[in-house]
Formats: C-alpha cells, sequence, structure tokens
C-alpha cells in the first residue's frame, strides 16, 4: 500500500497548526476582553486568529483531495469531521465579527455597545476551545495508531495550540503596541506554559514507553532515540520549549519576540512529527497475510479499490 494511503501527510500537520493556534487566539482575546481588561489586545491579533483558522483550512481542503466536493464534510451529522468543520466555521465568523469592534468607522453601525461583542466572545471562548482541541480527539479515537491513541494527545494539542496563540498574540503586541499590563505579563505565561509543556511531553513518552502496549511502546521510543529523537530533542524541546522559556523571562523585547518565533516553529515541528507517527499502526488480524496474496501485476489497483 502506498505511503498516501498509510498515513497523512505535512499538510494535515501545518493544518492542525494554523486551526489551532487560531481557535486559541480567539479564546484568550475573549477571556482577555470578559475577565481581565477590554480593549487590550492588539486588532492585528484579533484578525490573525480566524485568518489562521483560514490557513488550515486551505491546507486541510489540499491534503483531503478534491477540493471541488469539499463541501461534502458538512453534510454527515454523524461524522467528527463534519462536527469539526461547522465549529471551525462558527469560530471563523464569530472571530472576524468580534475583530470588527476594533475598526474605527462608520460603516461598522454595530461596534457602538458591548452586549454583541460579550456574546462573541463567549462564542469564540466555545468554539476556539473545541478547535483547538479538536485535532488531539480526531487523532486519539483513532484505536490502530498506537502513538495518538489515548486522551493523552488531546491535552497536548490543547496546551500547544494555547502556547502558540498566546505567543502570535505576543508578537502582535510588539509589532503593534497596545497599552496595558495584561499584554506586558503575556510572556511570564507562555514561560510558565512551556514548562508545563516540557513536562507533559516527557510524561507523555514515559507513559507511552513503559507502560503501555508493546506497539505503543516501540512508537514511543522512535521519539526518545530513534529516526524521531532529533527532531523531539533538538527542534522541539531545545529550540522550541527550552531556550524560548528563557528569553521569555528577560525584559527585553526583541528576544520576547524571537522567542515567540522560536515557538511557532517548535509548534509545528511538534506537530509534523506526530502526523509521522502515524505511519506506526497495528494491523488487523489477517491483513498482512491478505496483502501479502495479492496478484502480481495489480498490487496498485487492487490496494486503492481496498481503500
Amino acid at each position: 500500500m502506498s505511503e498516501k494511503h498509510q498515513a497523512w501527510g505535512w499538510m494535515l500537520a501545518v493544518d492542525f497548526f494554523f486551526a489551532g493556534m487560531g481557535g486559541a487566539m480567539l479564546v484568550i482575546a475573549a477571556i482577555i476582553d470578559l475577565f481581565i481588561a477590554p480593549n487590550q489586545v492588539s486588532l492585528l491579533g484579533n484578525i490573525l486568529g480566524p485568518l489562521c483558522m483560514c490557513v488550515g483550512c486551505g491546507f486541510l481542503i489540499l491534503e483531503l483531495g478534491r477540493p471541488m466536493q469539499a463541501w461534502r464534510v458538512f453534510m454527515n451529522p454523524k461524522a467528527i469531521l463534519t462536527f469539526g468543520a461547522w465549529t471551525m466555521t462558527i469560530a471563523i465568523i464569530s472571530g472576524f465579527a468580534y475583530a470588527s469592534f476594533g475598526i474605527k468607522s462608520s460603516l461598522i453601525f454595530w461596534n457602538e455597545g458591548d452586549f454583541l461583542r460579550h456574546l462573541l466572545a463567549l462564542v469564540n471562548i466555545v468554539t476556539g476551545l473545541v478547535v483547538a482541541t479538536y485535532p488531539g480527539v480526531l487523532l486519539g479515537r483513532h484505536k490502530g495508531r498506537p502513538f495518538w491513541v489515548g486522551p493523552g494527545v488531546m491535552g497536548l494539542f490543547l496546551l500547544s495550540s494555547m502556547v502558540t496563540g498566546l505567543a502570535l498574540h505576543c508578537l502582535c503586541a510588539i509589532v503593534v503596541p497596545v497599552e496595558g499590563s495584561v499584554l506586558s505579563s503575556l510572556p511570564k505565561v507562555i514561560a510558565a506554559l512551556l514548562l508545563v509543556q516540557a513536562l507533559m511531553w516527557v510524561g507523555y513518552l514515559w507513559i507511552k514507553a513503559s507502560g503501555t502496549t508493546a506497539a505503543e511502546s516501540a512508537s514511543a521510543k522512535r521519539w526518545i532515540n530513534g529516526d524521531l529523537a532529533k527532531g523531539f530533542k533538538i527542534y522541539f524541546m531545545l529550540i522550541g520549549t527550552v531556550v524560548p522559556m528563557i528569553l521569555f523571562l528577560t525584559p527585553v523585547g526583541f528576544f520576547q519576540g524571537l522567542a515567540a518565533l522560536m515557538v511557532l516553529f517548535g509548534g509545528v515541528i511538534m506537530r509534523i512529527q506526530i502526523v509521522t507517527s502515524g505511519k506506526d499502526r497495528t494491523f488487523l488480524p489477517g491483513e498482512l497475510q491478505y496483502r501479502g496474496r495479492l496478484p502480481q501485476g495489480d498490487e496498485k489497483f487492487l490496494k486503492k479499490a481496498w481503500m
């Protein structure tokens, strides 16, 4: 069977990155507005939230193939993909509507009162949390993929989405400064979440490698001392987690901006590696024997038809 049919590709990882980060940005902006202090998130950050989700949708359509039939994903109410597609659509619309309150124009007549803004903020919190968590839920349901299966990957995705969302909000606040103590405290919050992220990954790999099935253990060891170890230890843990955690604790804006970029880089690497881990799978009883008995010369056609 071709690799295309065995596992998803890098475009799905990019979709997970942009969609999760965009959903988290909606949640962060809404929480700050409702519970901390209003109007302290930059307009740039509010626009980039739903825009990132749009970018993620584009990569997802390309990865799934047949873009002219992408509308079909909205038509099966029992499918988790349909639930995710509708939730993301609502989040995008609500996110752009919420961002419009930061635009001063006579054409935007609805941005005078607070009720509609607060209502959209509540919608953003609910839908944004779903979008930020959704990739982990989707992958965790695949019982045949040993590294994904279980609720742990859901927590890892949600935490990474919040970290990358905070990092991009922090970067937007540096590019387009907004007065207020809330945004100035974001780097410390990100540093704390990066520490939690590092500990959660150590715990996740330890549990997978030592206390689960043989297939899960073998898959986790690829991250510890196998072909995925370099990407995990150097690109994600060191460059994408530990170094920016230190830089965020410095009061220098340049270093904080650099740290935010490193966090975004680490978020992309994490998702690419997780999707790559999906190539490890457990087979159905008799599946390997079936494939070994396929007629010679028609393998490609039969494998494609079988899938």
